[in-house]
């Protein structure tokens, strides 16, 4: 083996910071992160190690947990990879740093804050993997399944970092982005019985949320109102329709995380490798699905036209 291959595969540390979100916690993250690694020569155990930091909570009261894991471990890593919108908090500590940090995954919304752009090489010491979930997609579903509705709700959370950048997506939209649909939002840092009230007195046809609302899917559901919506969950597309047991959930879309961890890999791998530098690693997408949930569409008596079935990629039966 010569002094050049040595050098590539000297010990590495992989910093992973991660928040509590269902079901799985950013576990399949890891999972793919460290496979990827692995077959390109980084073994856990013999020359690569992995520092796995997961906060208490997944709102905002984690904020002081994110900080103090970048500040105790920047001086013994060779990469920070954090997931969600923790990437923000750590990129206050990180950008004045020569350390890479990757976000994964984030949402595009939320990479976006932290760089111009997404399509190009970064310049700096920040790159990842982003989710797509536009919030244009989810309203032109709505309306291929639901062509009379008028009336779409977004809840959230203004507690929770994500519910917000993703609210201003919506609030972002052209008119003719919004498919028809007059948009409505509902905060639940006002509890969930103002939410629900909310809901039945509105005449909402269809909503959807990010995590705020998934904390509370099961309060949201007694309504039987439909959920269109983009699912930001650890959750693989062998599992997703187990988890769609019992919601009102009928379409949506999701990014499995297991994909972005894997990219990530590879990005980490080419660094490490030498092959390039964080500077030059243009972020990649995660992989969209958009699915339709027939069970709970024939629960809640919704007919899904052939037209909405043409355009996802899952039906779940």
């Amino acid at each position: 083996m010569s002094s050049s291959q040595i050098d590539v595969h000297s010990s590495k540390t992989v910093v992973i910071i991660r928040y509590k979100i269902e079901p799985n916690n950013f576990a399949s993250v890891v999972e793919g992160l460290k496979q990827s690694l692995k077959k390109r020569g980084y073994v856990e155990g013999k020359n690569i190690t992995y520092i796995d930091v997961l906060t208490s909570t997944a709102d905002q009261s984690s904020i002081p947990q994110v900080m103090e894991a970048v500040k105790k471990y920047s001086s013994k890593t060779d990469l920070f990879v954090t997931c969600g919108w923790v990437s923000m908090f750590a990129r206050i500590l990180l950008k004045d740093t020569g350390i890479p940090q990757f976000y994964c995954p984030t949402l595009k919304s939320v990479a976006l804050k932290m760089m111009p752009s997404v399509n190009s090489p970064p310049g700096t010491n920040l790159s990842g993997v982003y989710l797509m979930y536009p919030p244009e997609k989810i309203l032109r579903i709505s309306r291929l399944i639901l062509p009379n509705a008028k009336h779409y709700a977004y809840v959230f959370d203004s507690r929770i970092p994500a519910d917000m950048i993703f609210k201003k997506a919506y609030e972002r939209l052209r008119p003719e982005e919004r498919h028809d649909f007059e948009i409505l939002f509902f905060d639940l840092a006002n509890g969930i019985d103002s939410v629900i009230r909310k809901l039945q007195t509105n005449h909402i046809e269809a909503f959807g949320g990010i995590v705020g609302a998934f904390k509370n899917r099961k309060a949201l559901s007694s309504l039987r109102i439909p959920i269109i919506t983009a699912l930001t969950l650890d959750i693989e597309q062998t599992e997703i329709a187990d988890y769609l047991k019992g919601d009102n959930i009928i379409a949506g879309l999701f990014n499995p995380f297991s994909y972005c961890g894997k990219q990530a890999g590879e990005m980490a791998a080419d660094i490490f490798d030498g092959k390039t530098s964080i500077e030059n690693t243009i972020p990649r997408p995660a992989l969209q699905i958009a699915f339709v949930n027939l069970r709970a569409a024939r629960r809640l008596g919704i007919y899904i036209p052939y037209r909405a079935l043409e355009a996802v990629d899952m039906v779940v039966k």
